[in-house]
């Protein structure tokens, strides 16, 4: 609908520019027509002076001529052909006035003046006349002494003067009058039809002025108020108000572009709700992983805290054995000879450090292998009831070092129950295990060994009354190198690497292994298999074994 208004308006206004243009066409017209009669009137006045002139001095050629002076028939060409080129172009001249005036008249309403056809008629009586003088003055010689000049000369002056009976020098002086008289008539008809001109093209350049005026008011008032409105929505969404909508009140141009902006406001709202859902999610995330990061630093500072003290554990751990080779060899080459059961002493003690050194350096290489995925098992059925008398048979000699008692504890048929596992790597998780129970545990106490099926498969427990793990610090247990703050405060040696082998051990099995605190105190470590084969045999009910007791220790 606006769009309509707004092409009939420029349409009117392209209508009163061509009319403008139109106008001022046709009127440059006018003002032409009157100029180029003021120029013809310029023009025709110049030829007859210039006629008049050269007619002048060729009067006063044919005085010398008669008089024997110097007067040479070329000059009297010339004048002669500047004469006739005067008549011709005179009559041209004329032959256009009369065209002009036909159309000033037939324009203006004007009518033609008699002075023009007549200034047709003489330039056709002048041509005669210099025919007739060019005849007289081609024939005209030098009189005698005693000719008649009087006579001879009014005859010249006759053909000069008179063509066809009339007068010439009358009629070209009443031309030449009255073309003087005609120019600056015909210059005030040209400055009449500029100043109309002017008029017109001012009136026009008004009227046109005027309406578009009209029109930019009209079109103004139509465009203030919804103009008005999506400024006010630009505004309130640079401010931030995306849920303002502009109000629709017409099916116009305008009511389209209101609809665009509320559904364009309607889709920012909606993506400055989608932003401020993900930054809150990319906040969230972001302090979830500098909390993961932060927890990861911290971790690594726990693992490099424990890698230095690791290194000063294998220095001691490693050193001792060392050491203690180096001593018995130094001691048997002490001295002389000594008796063969000196050395055969002094080897078995080198034998048990050397043993000793690569425990060590199996339980790294281990390590190494279960985090590189190559840790080889060769699982095979196994009794589990002899692999734990085997377990608790290999962990009795240090028991009765500490003075702790190993109990065995077997369930109604426990000695039907089988796994399939690598039989030397399992004892040694479980050794691992009685070792640390062991070794934390206060003297007198008792480390108990227990197995029991559980749901589809098989549970090994070995439970201490010793100095157990502070809460904080389960989480942690199976980390290489971790050494809790009471097992440190407890024993000064130990590398910490032990329960990492045992759980690298027991998940190769496709166990898990676990670490909990034990009523009332203590520690209880609990391992879970899968079943294996079971045996044809089963045991009576549960019963509580004691283990080569050592009561004296």
């Amino acid at each position: 609908m606006f769009r309509f208004r707004l092409t009939l308006a420029f349409a009117l206004l392209v209508a009163l520019v061509c009319i403008q243009a139109a106008f001022v066409y046709w009127g440059a017209n006018r003002v032409n027509d009157y100029a180029q009669h003021s120029r013809l009137a310029n023009d025709i006045l110049a030829e007859l002076l210039d006629l008049s002139a050269n007619k002048q001095r060729l009067r006063v050629w044919a005085s010398q001529r008669l008089m024997n002076a110097d007067a040479s028939p070329e000059a009297r060409d010339r004048l002669l052909a500047s004469m006739k080129r005067s008549a011709g172009r005179l009559q041209q001249l004329a032959q256009r006035d009369i065209v002009l005036w036909n159309t000033i008249s037939a324009l203006d309403g004007v009518p033609v003046p008699p002075e023009v056809n007549e200034l047709a008629g003489m330039s056709e009586l002048l041509g005669d006349n210099i025919r007739a003088v060019e005849g007289r003055l081609v024939a005209l010689q030098p009189l005698p002494r005693d000719a008649d000049f009087a006579g001879v000369w009014n005859e010249l002056n006759e053909v000069f003067d008179k063509a066809r009976g009339r007068d010439l020098r009358e009629l070209l002086y009443g031309a030449i009058e009255r073309q003087r008289a005609a120019v600056p008539v015909a210059r005030a008809a040209t400055e009449r039809g500029l100043d109309r001109l002017r008029t017109q093209a001012f009136v026009m350049a008004a009227v046109t002025l005027l309406a578009a005026v009209v029109l930019a008011l009209h079109l103004g008032r139509r465009l203030k108020r919804p103009l008005d409105q999506l400024l006010e929505g630009v505004g309130a969404l640079r401010s931030g108000a995306l849920d303002y909508r502009l109000p629709i009140h017409s099916g116009d141009e305008f009511g389209h572009v209101a609809a665009g902006f509320n559904a364009m406001a309607a889709e920012l709202q909606q993506h400055r709700i989608d932003a401020d859902a993900a930054r809150r999610r990319l906040e969230e995330a972001v302090q979830a992983r500098t909390a993961e990061l932060s927890s990861a630093h911290e971790t690594l500072q726990r693992i490099d805290q424990r890698r230095r003290q690791l290194f000063a554990d294998l220095g001691h751990e490693l050193r001792t054995p060392t050491t203690a080779i180096r001593g018995e060899a130094e001691i048997a080459l002490r001295g002389g000879e000594k008796p063969a059961h000196e050395y055969r002493q002094a080897l078995q003690h080198i034998v048990g450090a050397a043993e000793q050194l690569t425990g060590h350096i199996n339980d790294l290489l281990l390590i190494a292998r279960a985090e590189a995925d190559q840790l080889v098992m060769q699982p095979r059925s196994v009794a589990l009831w002899q692999l734990l008398q085997d377990s608790a048979d290999f962990a009795d000699a240090l028991g009765a070092e500490h003075d702790v008692k190993i109990q065995l504890q077997a369930p109604e048929g426990a000695d039907g129950l089988t796994v399939m596992a690598d039989a030397d790597r399992l004892r040694q998780a479980i050794v691992i295990l009685l070792d640390n129970a062991i070794r934390y545990s206060p003297r007198g106490s008792t480390v108990c060994l227990r197995a029991a099926a559980s749901g589809d498969g098989v549970r090994i427990e070995v439970e201490d009354q010793g100095i157990g793990i502070d809460p904080e610090e389960l989480g942690s247990v199976f980390e290489r190198f971790m050494r809790g703050r009471r097992a440190r405060a407890h024993r000064a040696d130990g590398t910490g690497i032990g329960l990492s082998i045992a759980l690298a051990i027991v998940r190769a099995h496709h166990g898990n292994l676990s670490v909990s605190a034990a009523a009332p105190h203590g520690t209880r470590a609990c391992i879970e298999l899968p079943p294996g084969p079971r045996a044809d045999a089963a045991g009576a009910g549960a019963t509580a074994i004691p283990h080569h007791e050592h009561p004296g220790h």
